[in-house]
């Protein structure tokens, strides 16, 4: 459902941006204040209200039953239904105009990133502009006076959702507006203002009964003025809600647990204060929601989006003390389905601190064969998986059986004796290690698979490399045939990220992959689409084939049968469970700053096809579902340290509630 890209320096959209300029200067202090009615399109000016600097107001409003936000027409900040989406930072205009065209997007969010000799660059979210969170019309601009924000306003019949003030330079305040149509089912009573105190807006909220959905603040001098867009608070737009001016981080989080709210706009201060706004996060307008502060870099906020299947619906960009560029975002459940949300929260118990700071990388997907994604969670998220990847060698050497290659041919591997692996199997195939002396003939390459497959040989596994001539014919074939987009291999497999060139460890020698790549091997080779006839039958008897289920899983089938009624079939439903798969495990290091063992770290994976019974007319028959998940990266005390069995636990658990409700739907036709 995601996607997602950075962009840094150049990128930004025009369905109307137009760069606009005139010679009104903001430092004479004659802003206007602007409050626009739908109704009338009314547009009255007030004298700008100089104020006080860091001053702290509240205004709570009555509370009202929550409601979730069925469209996008308001704004998108309580939708959450699940949608493609995308965030590029550093933008230019002309640069971000091109990737909404190509992403079928509209903006939903921009914030100033700089001004270089004159020339604005943003940051800028979008969505899909379709299904829930399509609008009638909408229209972006930049470089715009207030004047000329109403006049396109006017023009267009529209509605702001989002206004952002910026020094254009020297003092020249400048707008960057995103607006929508304000017609038929999208029109909304609302009003604007700019170039105000907040006691201005404080007057407005309360005259209105309005509920301000987009607030900033700008400073001229040592003076501090606001900017707001405001919504009638009525009618499906109601919501119980706050907003608070100039709160350090601690001050927001005890003021979000006293509301029970949810962030839905954010401002950092120069001071490191920020400005926020909240609603009531309860009833039907309860979201799985996160807040993080500081991000080194919009690829972290990315990453920590789909980790958690989650979409950004407010950014805020600065420099911080230091002039480094940071990033604050606030962020709504974007998850596929229930199941997802699920997999989620078992994952975050153990990766996740107190903090809302995550613990390397976790994922999860789930798909049945030809059909639909039931568990998408940070699955397209490039990590190290360790042996599971294997599968990937051997679809490689199946579809050279395929093409005519005999399984009884035979087969070269080597011994690795500057491994210290115990067993050998285990070993780091060392290139300098593969001469005569090392070299073993004893398997044919079906035992090659074989072992590579059933004991995880590493030693085999780099036969498999040698034998057809290194990573660049099998990541063809991963891309090509599997269509594994994620997917590069980069080292052998036992390796980790040790450089033998550098003797230092390196982590761009990462093996990419994904989880949703690694399920992707498996359909094709259930599909018949990588691989067909005695080849695909091949692959699939090399791939582990298992009847039954673990302890632990025959759990869950007792659990979902006991609720049906159904608690005497449940032994043998687990008993009629089919398997095939590659797991893989590594402890390994990421490089401190000279190569050194700087964290300690573990990665766990596994990737596979599991079928489960069920009944038709009376008569067994089965669903097909393939499946990845993963940890990669997780810190840890040590190699073996007992933090480790606590991480292995909650990923042992997540693997097997993964199935929880194909196994549900499974026992419903019993």
């Amino acid at each position: 459902m995601k996607t997602t890209s950075t962009l840094n320096q150049i990128g930004f959209w025009m369905t109307k941006a137009i760069a606009m300029d005139d010679c009104n200067s903001p430092s004479k202090h004659t802003h206007t204040l602007q409050k626009k009615h739908s109704i009338n399109q009314r547009i009255t000016q007030f004298s700008l209200i100089q104020v006080l600097l860091l001053i702290s107001i509240l205004l709570i409003q009555v509370p009202f039953k929550a409601n979730a936000d069925s469209n996008a027409y308001t704004d998108d900040r309580s939708t959450a239904v699940p949608t493609a989406w995308w965030l590029y930072t550093g933008a230019s205009a002309s640069t971000i105009g091109s990737l909404i065209n190509t992403n079928a997007a509209r903006l939903t969010d921009i914030e100033l990133y700089s001004v270089v000799n004159g020339v604005p660059y943003f940051t800028v979210r979008m969505v899909k502009n379709s299904g829930t969170y399509a609008v009638p019309g909408w229209w972006w601009y930049y470089g715009l006076t207030s004047a000329q924000v109403s006049t396109y306003l006017t023009q267009n019949n529209g509605r702001l959702i989002d206004l952002e003030p910026y020094d254009a330079g020297g003092g020249n305040i400048r707008y960057a507006v995103i607006m929508v149509s304000n017609t038929g089912t999208a029109a909304r009573t609302w009003w604007w203002q700019t170039g105000v105190s907040s006691g201005t807006l404080s007057a407005l909220i309360s005259s209105n009964n309005a509920r301000i959905i987009d607030l900033d603040s700008y400073f001229i001098g040592a003076t501090q003025y606001y900017s707001a867009v405001f919504v009638s608070n009525t009618g499906s737009d109601a919501k119980a809600w706050q907003w608070w001016l100039n709160q350090t981080a601690a001050d927001v989080s005890a003021k979000l647990s006293a509301f029970g709210g949810r962030l839905v706009d954010i401002e950092r201060l120069p001071s490191g204060n920020y400005n926020v706004v909240m609603v009531k996060n309860s009833r039907t307008d309860t979201f799985s929601w996160w807040w993080k502060l500081g991000f080194a870099s919009a690829t972290d906020v990315l990453n920590y989006a789909n980790q958690l299947a989650t979409r950004p619906v407010d950014i805020e960009t600065y420099l911080d003390t230091n002039g480094a560029r940071r990033y604050s975002a606030i962020f709504i459940d974007n998850a596929n389905t229930a199941a997802t949300r699920r997999i989620r929260s078992i994952f975050t118990q153990s990766f996740m601190d107190s903090s809302g700071n995550l613990r390397g990388i976790f994922e999860a997907y789930l798909k049945q064969a030809g059909s639909s994604v039931l568990v998408d969670l940070n699955s397209s998220r490039r990590a190290e998986t360790a042996s599971s990847l294997k599968s990937l060698h051997l679809l490689h050497a199946m579809r050279s059986v395929q093409a005519g290659e005999n399984l009884t041919s035979s087969f070269t591997y080597y011994n690795y004796p500057s491994s210290s692996a115990n067993p050998a199997s285990n070993a780091c195939p060392k290139p300098a290690d593969e001469v005569f002396a090392n070299m073993k003939t004893d398997y044919n390459l079906g035992k090659g698979l074989t072992e590579m497959m059933r004991i995880s040989d590493n030693r085999t596994t780099r036969g498999v490399v040698l034998r057809y001539g290194g990573f660049t014919p099998i990541n063809s074939t991963a891309s090509s045939v599997a269509g594994m987009v994620g997917t590069q291999l980069r080292h052998n497999i036992g390796c980790a990220y040790w450089n033998f060139s550098t003797s230092r460890y390196d982590t761009s020698l990462r093996n990419d992959t994904t989880a949703a790549d690694l399920a992707r091997i498996y359909e094709g080779v259930w599909n018949s689409v990588s691989l067909t006839g005695t080849a695909r039958t091949g692959y699939l008897n090399f791939a582990n084939p298992g009847s039954g289920v673990s302890a632990s899983l025959q759990t869950i089938i007792n659990e979902e049968a006991t609720a049906q009624g159904k608690l005497a079939i449940a032994s043998t439903f687990g008993s009629l469970v089919r398997s095939w798969g590659k797991g893989g495990s590594y402890g390994t290091c990421l490089p401190n700053s000279v190569g050194g063992c700087g964290q300690t770290v573990m990665i766990r994976s596994g990737t596979g096809i599991i079928r489960f019974p069920i009944k038709v007319l009376g008569v067994v028959n089965y669903r097909t579902y393939v499946f990845g998940r993963l940890i990669s990266d997780v810190p840890t005390v040590s190699f073996t340290s007992p933090d480790i069995t606590a991480y292995e636990a909650t990923y042992a658990k997540a693997s097997n509630e993964l199935y929880r409700e194909v196994i549900r739907s499974a026992l419903l036709t019993w």
